[in-house]
């Protein structure tokens, strides 16, 4: 799974993804809210629901009914993904809608089903996160199977995701010798505004207007190891908890309007508008460095020469950047998400 699908995925159980931007207009609150159900809500093929069915039953050991209607959980540039969950609402089915794949299958057990010690050790992890909150889990825990579609079987690994007021947090025994050991795999833990740092909301509406010209009134945040997530599922800022920098502006719910090749935004022109960002936001001048697409990802990193540990001669990316047509910048990241392609 790429770091896009893995993030996307952790971000996602039962189709529950944070959302912080606001507020709307009391009189286009309920419109926009059914426009958005409506927008997302998806027909389940018949092959496709046959399939869903089966790979169900593989985990379930029996027939389990499944919903006709499904719900697009992440909408991007070149893959859709949804979710169904069954009738019960016990079971759930992440997939790509073009071509069904499968990715992971959800189930909800009783939260006295997990070890202690794994519930103890899910708490501590929520407490080194950030200790000034008492953590209060739910009755069920959601389990995670990833599904290996090509071989028609699950994976061996299991995810425990547990919940609570305002947090999640998620271990699992993947690359573990002993199946019985579970490790932090994610973690995350939303705060409204008021609890916030003014600083913070100030640095990532200041991000959302330059970067990508749009005014939005930020209602909390989310943090995890990573740092502070504001936004929804469409628009986002992502922030350095211990430097308070900007690490990435992304416009999610547009990336299927990036440019598809380097005729349409020039190495010349990214440079020209991403500059004074790079200065601003990332404290990085880019003068020094070259513009470069990336027809893979459809997007422009921007690098040094440098070496590796053995001296050999590489480019290191410190950003990249997507643009549309109009040249306005889509996404702009940078660090690791930046080397490793970015959001496309």
């Amino acid at each position: 799974m790429n770091f896009k699908k893995a993030i996307v995925a952790s971000m996602i159980v039962f189709g529950m993804l944070v959302t912080l931007a606001g507020p709307v207009p009391a009189g286009a609150a309920a419109a926009q809210e059914q426009q958005q159900s409506d927008k997302e809500k998806l027909q389940i093929d018949q092959a496709v629901a046959a399939k869903l069915q089966k790979v169900l039953k593989q985990l379930a050991g029996k027939e389990i009914k499944l919903k006709d209607v499904g719900k697009i959980s992440y909408d991007g540039s070149d893959n859709e993904f949804a979710y169904v969950e069954s009738v019960d609402g016990k079971y759930a089915i992440f997939f790509e809608t073009k071509n069904g794949r499968v990715w992971d299958v959800t189930q909800r057990i009783p939260l006295d089903k997990i070890s202690k010690k794994d519930r103890d050790k899910a708490l501590q992890k929520l407490k080194e996160l950030y200790p000034n909150k008492t953590y209060v889990f739910e009755k069920e825990v959601d389990m995670i199977r990833s599904y290996n579609d090509k071989k028609a079987k699950f994976y061996e690994g299991i995810r425990f995701s547990f919940k609570g007021k305002n947090f999640q947090v998620t271990l699992s025994n993947d690359f573990s010798k002993n199946k019985t050991d579970f490790h932090l795999y994610s973690k995350s833990i939303e705060f409204d505004a008021n609890e916030l740092e003014p600083k913070l909301l100030k640095t990532a509406e200041e991000a959302m207007k330059t970067v990508l010209n749009q005014d939005i009134n930020f209602t909390g945040a989310t943090l995890s190891p990573d740092g502070w997530v504001l936004g929804d599922k469409d628009v986002l800022v992502e922030i350095d908890a211990k430097s308070n920098k900007v690490t990435s502006v992304i416009n999610m719910g547009r990336m299927k309007e990036k440019v598809r090749t380097d005729k349409e935004m020039t190495a010349k022109e990214a440079k020209e508008v991403i500059a004074p960002m790079a200065k601003k936001f990332f404290n990085i001048d880019i003068t020094g460095y070259e513009a470069k697409w990336d027809d893979k990802s459809k997007n422009y990193s921007f690098f040094k020469y440098g070496k590796d540990d053995k001296g050999a001669k590489v480019e290191l990316t410190i950003m990249r950047a997507t643009f549309d047509a109009n040249k306005n910048v889509l996404s702009l990241t940078s660090g690791t998400k930046a080397a490793s392609g970015g959001w496309n």
